[in-house]
């Protein structure tokens, strides 16, 4: 045998050996069941990680950490072959495997008991993966936004990556005008600036992004402002897969033309990558340029950020704002349309500024704006809450109607208008068309789910209908979303304080003030301390009004009041309507009360048919729950004026009218079927009826008009009858406990008690 021969002999000998070694080490991994674990522990690693691609995102998990937990199940896996191969089981329990005796072993009877294992297991693998797969449990954003969800989207604030932090303001200005021109493209739903505002500097991933607010796709941005040049990028991810859509960066000279042309550039682009077209009009409004002056669009983007946070001193900055934008550039269309919103607001959030004055603004405002650019959304709805506003202040004419078209073209121009979504829902609670009212509501939450208007009134119209735990849940809700908005905590004082819980309505009240320069931040608290009977503590509250407040004059007439001069109360107020050509409906319906009281029935008339002029017609009026309390009076009225069966009739209206009216909460009537009652001289059937009301939760010594107990005229038949002197020491014990636990607040510091009381209850 020649050398060569000898050696692929010797090769031939290593191969067989190198074989058979590599067959007895195969041969040992399934003696020792180290592929039965491999196979049973794939199984569970796909469903620990199936599992974990659901609830982590759910529960708000950063990517990051779904990638350490894959991480984390395949070091798992090394682990378990390691321990099958080192270790083995065995009757006295778990034994390194060279210190087991070959003829003890029982790795046969575990490797069974592993393949029954692993048949169950993937049963449940199967069964997991039909669930997430075919029922739909798997990500919402995978499944729907496949189907249409995918013209969706958020557009997140933009991030300065100037070094001077005031061009953040400027970035947050391109951010807003860019959102603003998506919404205008009706094939989208764009989430509003109010609610992407709460994903400033957010560590949420975007996956959990688009669950939380129902998109299918995200907008991320940046703008880097350096001398006279601008540079913008942009890049748009879909949320299910965290897949680029579309990216792309602007490099121009900074002016307004290119600043607006940029963000037609960019809502083109992102229509294409969502395969869906611009109509002309839409390309029409697209291409217009609002402003070319930098330092007006500078004032306006200030203003616009100052309204959005509807405070009386960010209202009353905005309206300054917006006019020296103006002064700089008088085409600027957008500019007199915040101006409008501003005084608006000013006037129907916080009465800071008068009637007349914040009308005829508004008005000439609008019909400038309308002018320069008719085809502005935004426009159109502020047109439409200044009609609706003139009409609360008149009460009479076509103003809903009005209202009502102008919200509508508003929708046609931009379905994505959340301010006329909530104004249009407005109106609808005004007609009691209360379901309607809920659905608006709704609507203006799909493109701003974070919306404060919707979390301050949708509760009251729950509250409307009965529903008052409903409406308590959504109260809280709005205060957990928005923990440092006064209007959440001023609302929720009012619906404790309709629910007979003064005590817990005054702790929240104080909250309001504590966070609000506003005098009206303190209306929940004095109907409570009335109740008390603190009125001092009243006079306090009204003492922060100043004279050119229209609230001034209503404080001195409760002043006068509770020194039992009724007659001066009303003149107080009387007077403070001489000079204006359209007073308040309130301030009609005051002096109408304090006249009453004071027994002065012509004078009360006289204001009672201002305030309601269709109760002095000679058809019979149809009332609103809102109009219930006024038709009493004025049929309490005519029954000191002689008029028995007008006044008869009216009540018998106000009665059918209770009907659908719930006794306590925000809206609720408290004992205005028993003041019908008792003036319709059915004596014990008021008394039935006031034992039923402090039976379903009335407490307090103050009716339903705001007069004491004492005092209300309306239940003169019912005093000296025992049963009912019963019931009103019982209330007032009720009302002593409650003011003990406020007394007690007070001199602790501590209102976080009587608070809890609300979220647990």
């Amino acid at each position: 045998m020649d050398s060569r021969d000898s050696n692929e002999s010797a090769a031939s000998d290593n191969l067989v050996g190198n074989n058979q070694t590599m067959a007895s080490f195969i041969v040992e991994l399934r003696r020792r069941n180290v592929l039965r674990v491999a196979a049973t522990y794939a199984v569970v690693a796909w469903i620990i990680i199936e599992a974990g691609s659901v609830l982590l995102p759910t529960f708000g998990a950063p990517e990051s950490v779904f990638k350490i937990y894959v991480v984390v199940v395949v070091i798992g896996f090394l682990i378990a072959l390691v321990t099958a191969w080192i270790f083995e089981v065995t009757p006295e329990g778990v034994k390194l495997e060279k210190n087991v005796d070959r003829s003890e072993s029982i790795t046969p009877k575990t490797g069974r008991r592993l393949d029954y294992i692993f048949i169950v297991l993937l049963v449940i693998a199967l069964g997991v993966s039909v669930t997430l797969n075919v029922t739909g449990m798997r990500d919402a954003t995978e499944t729907e936004l496949a189907s249409g969800e995918r013209l969706s989207i958020a557009v997140l604030p933009f991030t300065s990556r100037s070094t001077n932090p005031e061009n953040q303001l400027f970035a947050d200005g391109i951010h807003d005008d860019l959102l603003t021109r998506l919404a205008n493209i009706g094939a989208l739903r764009v989430i509003s600036r109010t609610s992407m505002m709460e994903y400033r500097d957010t560590t949420k991933n975007l996956r959990q992004i688009g669950q939380e607010l129902g998109v299918g796709t995200v907008l991320e941005g940046a703008v880097q402002r350096v001398g006279d040049n601008v540079r913008i990028t942009a890049q748009l991810i879909d949320t299910s897969t965290d897949e680029h859509i579309w990216a792309k960066s602007y490099d121009r000279q900074l002016s307004m033309a290119n600043l607006f042309a940029i963000q037609s550039e960019i809502s083109g682009e992102i229509t294409r990558a969502l395969q869906t077209t611009l109509t002309d009009e839409e390309e029409s409004r697209l291409a217009v340029i609002p402003t070319d002056s930098l330092a007006a669009y500078n004032l306006f983007t200030q203003g616009r950020d100052n309204l959005y946070k509807r405070r009386l001193e960010t209202l009353q900055e905005a309206r300054e704002q917006f006019e020296a934008a103006i002064e700089l550039d008088p085409d600027y269309a957008e500019a007199y349309a915040g101006l409008a919103e501003s005084v608006l607001l000013l006037l129907n959030n916080h009465k800071a500024v008068s009637t007349d004055e914040a009308f005829t603004i508004a008005e000439t405002s609008l019909d400038t704006a309308l002018s320069l650019n008719p085809d502005m959304a935004q426009a159109h709805a502020s047109l439409g809450l200044l009609k609706h506003q003139v009409w609360l202040d008149t009460r009479s004419g076509p103003g809903l109607e009005e209202a009502e078209a102008c919200f509508v073209a508003a929708l046609d121009l931009n379905p994505n208008n959340a301010s006329a979504w909530m104004w249009f829902a407005s109106i609808r609670g005004e007609q009691d068309r209360v379901e309607e009212a809920i659905d608006l509501y709704h609507e203006s939450l799909r493109v701003d789910p974070l919306g404060k208007i919707p979390y301050a009134n949708l509760p009251g119209l729950h509250a409307q209908r009965g529903q008052n735990e409903v409406a308590l849940d959504l109260y809280l809700k709005a205060i957990e979303i928005h923990p440092d908005w006064p209007t959440a905590y001023q609302n929720l004082a009012q619906h404790l304080q309709g629910l007979g819980r003064m005590d817990e309505a005054i702790a929240w009240g104080m909250k309001s003030l504590e966070m609000s320069a506003d005098p009206l931040a303190g209306a929940p608290l004095v109907g409570a301390y009335i109740e008390f009977g603190d009125y001092q503590k009243v006079i306090d509250l009204y003492s922060d009004v100043t004279p050119e407040h229209p609230l001034y004059e209503m404080g001195l007439g409760m002043e006068k009041a509770f020194q039992l001069d009724f007659a001066g109360a009303a003149e107080v107020v009387e007077q403070s309507i001489e000079n204006v050509e359209n007073p308040r409906p309130f301030q009609l319906g005051q002096i109408a009360g304090f006249s009453v009281l004071a027994g002065d029935f012509d004078k009360a008339r006289k204001y009672a048919e201002l305030h309601h002029p269709e109760f002095a017609a000679d058809a019979d009026p149809e009332v609103k729950w809102s109009e219930i309390s006024s038709l009493i009076q004025y049929a309490f009225i005519l029954q000191n004026q002689g008029e028995y069966q007008r006044a008869g009739n009216l009540l018998a209206i106000a009665q059918d009218a209770l009907v659908t009216v719930p006794r306590v909460g925000l809206f609720g009537h408290g004992i205005r079927d028993v003041q019908i009652l008792a003036l319709q001289g059915k004596t014990l059937e008021a008394l039935a009826a006031f034992r039923d009301a402090i039976d379903e939760g009335f407490r307090g010594t103050v009716s339903s008009n705001g007069w004491p107990l004492a005092l209300d005229p309306y239940l003169g038949s019912l005093r000296g009858q025992p049963g009912f002197e019963a019931m009103v020491g019982e209330l007032e014990k009720a009302i002593a406990r409650m003011q003990q636990n406020v007394a007690e607040a007070e001199q602790s510091g501590d209102w976080d008690s009587l608070r809890a009381k609300t979220e647990t209850s």
